[in-house]
């Protein structure tokens, strides 16, 4: 990585914000709602549950290369491993799993444990913006809505090139902010994740190309934001007294409130969710 220090302080303090996040009030309310899995879903019906959509958006996401046993994989922005047991499990890949959360690294290496794969599937602190691992050490880069935290999202893009194997793939889904959306509306779609910027189509397929990635797929899943935060909101209101017992009633509302300012600005079009697949050249 190669950035300035007036950069490299900016996305410091970017990480750090991203972290408290993660090991705060939030990874109660991911914990007990998400679950294990903490994604968007890909719905196939309005009656299904959150974590039957999210397995689907697992599957939907392998689909797209070719895995197999053997096969490096690392999974950045990993959460709590849901991602990286499925491939270990499913295709019989080594992966990786890299976070910032202490909470959600240690939950992590406790449920990959449980279920007998960790064998398989390794936990490490890392920052996506400079990566502490070697060159051309892995066959696929994966990502599932980490993106968004990026505070130089062409930097992490380049290290994921540097970190992959010549025709290595990177695959990833991201939550994007539609271009033309006023100033207001993102700064409060950004508030609640704390993201520091959310781009759109466009910004990431030239970034991709900047960064040596020849494009293989990109599927537009935007559909599937708003029924994801519904579900969420209607099991945090259907759970509120026993949130507001273990985060307080004002982070209660605040979080809800957020919720559906999220669900209302993915059905005004504002919000979307795609998945791309890129090979390293």
């Amino acid at each position: 990585m190669n950035l300035q220090t007036k950069d490299r302080a900016a996305v410091t303090d970017v990480v750090a914000q991203t972290k408290n996040y993660y090991d705060g009030p939030a990874d109660q309310i991911y914990r007990h709602i998400w679950g294990e899995n903490i994604h968007i879903g890909y719905f196939e019906s309005e009656d299904e549950s959150l974590r039957e959509a999210m397995k689907r958006s697992n599957e939907r996401m392998a689909e797209g290369v070719d895995l197999g046993r053997g096969d490096t994989v690392l999974d950045v922005g990993s959460g709590y491993g849901a991602l990286a047991r499925f491939l270990a499990r499913r295709y019989g890949c080594e992966v990786v799993a890299s976070n910032i959360s202490e909470r959600e690294l240690e939950w992590g290496r406790e449920l990959t444990a449980e279920q007998g794969l960790d064998d398989k599937v390794r936990f490490e602190f890392a920052d996506f913006h400079d990566l502490p691992f070697e060159a051309e050490g892995f066959d696929y880069y994966w990502s599932q809505e980490a993106f968004l935290h990026a505070a130089d999202k062409s930097t992490v893009l380049t290290e994921a090139n540097r970190v992959l194997k010549p025709g290595g793939a990177i695959v990833f889904t991201d939550l994007l902010v539609r271009d033309g959306t006023p100033d207001p509306d993102r700064e409060r779609i950004y508030e609640r994740v704390k993201s520091p910027d959310m781009w759109d189509t466009g910004a990431y397929l030239s970034a991709l190309e900047a960064a040596g990635f020849t494009i293989d797929t990109h599927e537009n899943w935007s559909e599937h934001v708003a029924p994801t935060y519904a579900w969420v909101r209607d099991q945090l209101e259907l759970r509120r007294e026993w949130f507001e017992d273990r985060i307080g009633k004002e982070a209660v509302d605040r979080t809800s409130a957020a919720l559906q300012f999220w669900v209302d600005a993915a059905d005004a079009g504002k919000i979307g969710w795609e998945y791309f697949v890129g090979r390293a050249n």
